[in-house]
């Protein structure tokens, strides 16, 4: 199998790939952390290497979390936002559509933030949303042959959100808003994203998978 990443060095693509050697990850970076394709931008398509193979999966991992009062944000902070989640993902996946095999896999990844109203998310949610609204799209045009998945999670602990989780005090915080009482890890994701690559999950298509801890479906 064969499969490319969008944002290899996000610290749950990490997991994913060591943790599945027996897949052929192609692995897309602007961070210099990787030496392999470090100079790739998601909004530049003259950075988009050609690859000359089928691709049997498709993962975008590049996000932001930009949390502030909708009376903060700026419409440079929207469009920043849209860029990274939304207009990446769309340019990238146009130019390697042509890779994508039969019974391909195209994995997208949503929030929470999609699913329920939450306090400082105006920009995320827009553009979480507008993932969401792409997964069913795209799962109903290419059906049968390509299947298309998002993934929804709450909160996870990566270098990304670390500052959300700096002190005992926010990680109890956020632990408590969530039925089963932890944050997530990156294995919580990288497990689901294992097994919609998986010949598991060969007839979902079109769907959100919430791997939040119950936080949209529960209250207790």
């Amino acid at each position: 199998m064969k499969v490319l990443i969008i944002g290899a060095n996000s610290d749950i693509s990490r997991n994913l790939i060591e943790n599945n050697k027996s897949i052929d990850f192609i692995e897309l970076t602007s961070s210099e952390a990787l030496p392999h394709q470090n100079h790739f931008n998601v909004m530049n398509d003259l950075t988009y290497p050609e690859i000359n193979q089928p691709l049997d999966g498709f993962i975008y991992f590049p996000g932001s979390i930009n949390l502030k009062p909708f009376s903060g944000l700026k419409e440079e902070d929207y469009i920043k936002d849209f860029n990274i989640n939304v207009l990446g993902l769309v340019k990238s996946l146009k130019y390697y559509q042509k890779n994508l095999t039969e019974n391909a896999s195209v994995i997208f990844i949503s929030s929470v933030a999609a699913q329920i109203g939450m306090p400082y998310h105006a920009s995320i949610s827009i553009c979480k949303s507008a993932i969401e609204g792409l997964t069913r799209s795209l799962a109903a045009e290419w059906a049968p042959k390509i299947r298309v998945n998002s993934i929804a999670p709450s909160l996870v602990k990566t270098k990304m959100s670390s500052r959300l989780l700096r002190t005992e005090k926010q990680i109890e915080q956020i632990n408590n808003r969530h039925p089963l009482k932890r944050h997530g890890n990156v294995n919580d994701i990288s497990s689901a994203i294992e097994f919609l690559l998986s010949e598991g999950s060969s007839w979902m298509t079109g769907q959100v998978l919430k791997i939040d801890g119950g936080m949209s479906s529960l209250k207790i």
